[in-house]
């Protein structure tokens, strides 16, 4: 049995479980350790819980209080998990397979198609109680082992990779439609086999939009002198996610704004240097953020000064718990990912945003993604 697997059936015996039943979705490829097997996420998560965009499985992976992991699977995917214990069946029948395998009455269960699950085993046994067990390996999820923080490296370089060509290639004239696409395109002719979420290149030229309008991205809106560009892009590819941020201006930029997203910059950069692993908490780093924002003389414009939200954890999915905000005092340990993403809204000016993807290793953090923080003015023309 693989260390994961232990740890997993650890979490079901400490909840009193007789075993969990997951389909399709993060808890099933945690447990599975495959991540050969594409799943489609849904485009909208809600953070630190999303669910496939699947409502009828096409595999289910049961864990019982015993360590005993079964996947039942359709007949397409019986090749896609090796190592794993296979059973092939039908979507009708999942209900006659798994009569043969469960071996319990209280049962967790995840959100991924809920509803199937639980009428799945109803039929399985009337007598079997389920209970919400979407967040169970939520902890475990959080530490990456070293396969894992590999993925999470290459990917982080390709999202890197992929904006500095788009940055080089966008031209005067093109619309934020064709700038999104392009993050798109390049994904996809780079063999990556998804996006994390719905990419962003949101454009903002000075002087044409009211306060009203801050967050209002119309898809049809052509790239100007003065217009500053907010990226916030993720690929997915094997199993785990991206998730970066950055705004860049076309032309020449104000002063004001020059030195904001210098000050940005320098806080985040500040914040990473202040982790102590073991010992710094999530609701500390916008504090530090803030911290050298201030000092720059640029506090006033950066946002969510009241939740102090500044990101979440990432990996399987997206958006993770625990989350980066005042009120989650969780402790930043060695293998974590997170995504730090403070922003600014100048009004009238733009909006800006820096994220980048960061592991807390033995001795600090690092940054996973390194895009040129100084790379904010450009013209291609």
């Amino acid at each position: 049995m693989s260390l994961r697997r232990e740890k997993c059936t650890q979490k079901v015996i400490d909840a009193g479980l007789d075993g969990v039943l997951f389909a399709t979705g993060a808890n099933f490829q945690y447990l599975s350790e495959c991540t050969d097997y594409f799943w489609q996420r849904a485009c909208m998560n809600n953070i630190g819980g999303s669910f496939s965009a699947k409502l009828l499985p096409e595999t289910l992976a049961y864990l019982n209080n015993k360590g005993e992991c079964t996947i039942v699977t359709i007949p397409q995917y019986k090749d896609a998990f090796p190592g794993q214990k296979v059973v092939v069946s039908y979507m009708d029948q999942f209900e006659d397979t798994l009569s043969t395998i469960i071996d319990g009455k209280k049962i967790g269960i995840g959100n991924d198609c809920k509803d199937f699950v639980i009428e799945t085993l109803k039929e399985v046994d009337p007598e079997i109680s389920t209970e919400d067990v979407e967040f169970i390996f939520c902890d475990l999820m959080a530490i990456k082992d070293e396969e894992e923080i590999a993925q999470m490296r290459k990917l982080a370089k390709f999202t890197d990779d992929a904006i500095m060509y788009v940055v080089t290639h966008l031209k005067e004239g093109m619309t934020q439609y064709e700038a999104e696409k392009m993050i798109m395109d390049y994904g996809l002719e780079h063999g990556i086999q998804d996006l994390s979420f719905p990419p962003t290149a949101g454009f903002k030229t000075r002087g044409t939009f009211t306060p009203e309008e801050n967050f209002i991205f119309p898809r049809t809106s052509k790239l100007v002198p003065g217009t500053a560009i907010a990226f916030d892009v993720g690929y997915m590819d094997k199993g785990y996610c991206s998730d970066w941020g950055r705004t860049v201006y076309y032309g020449k930029a104000p002063e004001y704004v020059k030195n904001a997203y210098k000050a940005l910059q320098a806080g985040q950069v500040y914040m990473v240097s202040k982790i102590v692993p073991n010992e710094t908490k999530a609701s500390d780093l916008y504090k530090y953020i803030l911290e050298e924002v201030t000092r720059q003389g640029f506090d006033e414009v950066l946002r969510y000064k009241d939740t102090q939200m500044n990101g979440h954890q990432i990996g399987i999915d997206c958006h993770n718990h625990p989350l980066l905000k005042k009120e989650v005092d969780d402790i930043l340990r060695p293998g974590m990912i997170f995504c730090s993403e403070p922003k600014m809204m100048i009004e009238g000016e733009c909006y800006m945003r820096v994220e980048d993807m960061i592991l807390v290793t033995e001795t600090g953090a690092e940054f996973l993604t390194n895009f040129p923080r100084d790379l904010f003015e450009f013209n291609n023309d």
